[in-house]
């Protein structure tokens, strides 16, 4: 192929054979299974079907690939609809989506009689499964550009918009001036799979297009200028562990106080108070210190810290808040912050370890909708409930904080004055964001190294406000 991706591909054919006995038990005969085009975008395959009953049958073909071994593994799915009257021949033509990835997949064609097609589809109605391994190959021309991961905020990564080597790779080589048709003769893909990508994520506020070039609206942060911010943030991070770990013990004497004023219950197991929380000071320092208060100032300063305002967690659509790092995990916090502000008060998610959500299916489609996005995480990652009263709260965190305004401004000052050095024209919120969470991983394991605080349950907690 001269403008697909280098693809290799073993047909199994041992599957194949097995798949073929149980589709003729069905009256459904599948013949040629083939795959014409094999590289990055929406393709069309060929399955040869035939119906030997004496009624009509509706087919679901679904195409499903995964890739394997590299440290991005998306997968799509697919699936397209068919009927066959009796005694007839088809030829089908199921959709086939195909990430910007490289390294090996696996890629099942599954074929399933059906009552409706409208109707989702049951492991028993499988009639016909085969399998193809894929290999797509990095080019040499751009293989120096996969030595140092890539790596986006939290639950962005996640997202099918980004979760493949090409939409991180693409950032990087438009943030050098390159053009859609000098990126695909690179990646020896399609310059039609380029722009369109490109023309989606103008749309969704990630590029900017003017005088026929298209650049990044956010920071993408080089490996040389991530080793130089890493001190910044070590050095901010240890004076953060230090103050509140000095002051812990006034953080003790506001508590008590406000126990015996009556606004804390003395009853720590007190669910539906707004001051039970500070019992607990592992979530108190973790969520409400470092990001709610702390990370608050450094990264918006006045305004909430609202990183998913009018989208949600799993369609992650934060321009405001982007940002792409590269040269790996020792330049990445490991922390989850979500702040959401409604007519009911404000919900307060948090982990010291991102969590991990189930977003059911058609997420993307249904907040194009305008539909409610229902999500949940897995049971080893289900938050700690605390209510949550601000005006009983703020007191004793404010005590924690106290003299770290002036080392939050020195730092910004140094970061803004590195970030121009690099190109950047200003600091970004979306660059704060990605230092703020290296600083506030770095202080709370401090904090729990030194014995400050104990860490509680499994880091996750959800606050909300009274």
């Amino acid at each position: 192929m001269k403008l697909g991706v280098w693809v290799a591909v073993l047909l199994l054919s041992c599957c194949l054979l097995m798949s073929v006995v149980v589709a003729q038990d069905s009256g459904i005969v599948i013949g040629k299974v083939d795959f014409p085009v094999l590289r990055w975008g929406e393709q069309k395959g060929v399955v040869e079907a035939t119906n030997t009953t004496e009624r009509v049958k509706f087919l679901t073909i679904e195409t499903e690939i995964t890739f394997t071994g590299t440290y991005l593994n998306p997968n799509r799915r697919a699936q397209s609809h068919a009927y066959l009257i009796p005694g007839e021949k088809k030829v089908l033509e199921p959709t086939v989506l195909i990430p910007g990835n490289y390294g090996r997949a696996v890629l099942k064609v599954r074929i399933y009689d059906v009552v409706d097609t409208m109707d989702n589809v049951l492991p028993s109605q499988l009639v016909f499964e085969q399998p193809f391994t894929l290999n797509f190959r990095v080019p040499d021309e751009v293989a120096s550009y996969f030595q140092e991961r890539i790596s986006l905020p939290p639950r962005v990564e996640n997202h099918p918009a980004f979760d493949n080597e090409f939409a991180r790779i693409l950032f990087v080589l438009l943030d050098e001036g390159k053009s859609p048709s000098e990126i695909a003769t690179m990646l020896k893909c399609d310059t039609s799979f380029v722009r369109k990508s490109v023309r989606k994520f103008v749309v969704d506020g990630f590029l900017e297009s003017a005088n026929n070039t298209n650049k990044p609206t956010f920071p993408v942060i080089s490996t040389r200028e991530a080793e130089q911010a890493r001190p910044l943030a070590l050095e901010l991070a240890d004076t953060i562990a230090n103050k509140i770990g000095g002051r812990m013990s006034l953080y003790q004497a506001v508590v008590d106080s406000l126990i015996k004023a009556g606004k804390v219950p003395t009853d720590s197991n007190l669910f539906f108070n707004g001051g039970t929380v500070l019992y607990h000071p592992y979530p108190v320092v973790s969520a409400l210190t470092l990001w709610w208060q702390l990370g608050q100032q450094f990264i918006t300063g006045n305004e909430p810290l609202d990183i998913y305002k009018g989208t949600d967690v799993c369609n992650a659509k934060i321009p405001d808040y982007m940002y792409a790092v590269r040269g790996g995990d020792v330049f990445l916090g490991t922390q989850f912050y979500s702040y959401t502000l409604s007519t009911n008060g404000f919900r307060i998610l948090y982990g010291d370890k991102l969590p991990v959500l189930e977003c059911g299916g058609n997420y993307i489609l249904k907040q194009h909708l305008r539909k409610p996005i229902r999500w949940n995480p897995t049971p080893e990652y289900i938050p700690e409930t605390f209510m949550m009263d601000s005006a009983i709260v703020m007191p004793a965190v404010n005590v924690l904080t106290g003299g770290l305004d002036k080392k939050l401004e020195e730092t910004t000052t140094k970061l803004e004055k590195l970030a121009k050095s690099f190109g950047h024209e200003k600091l970004t919120k979306g660059y704060k964001y990605w230092f703020w969470n290296l600083v506030a991983t770095k202080a709370l394991n401090k904090m729990v190294d030194n014995g400050v605080i104990t860490r509680r349950g499994n880091g996750q907690f959800r606050f909300d406000s009274m």
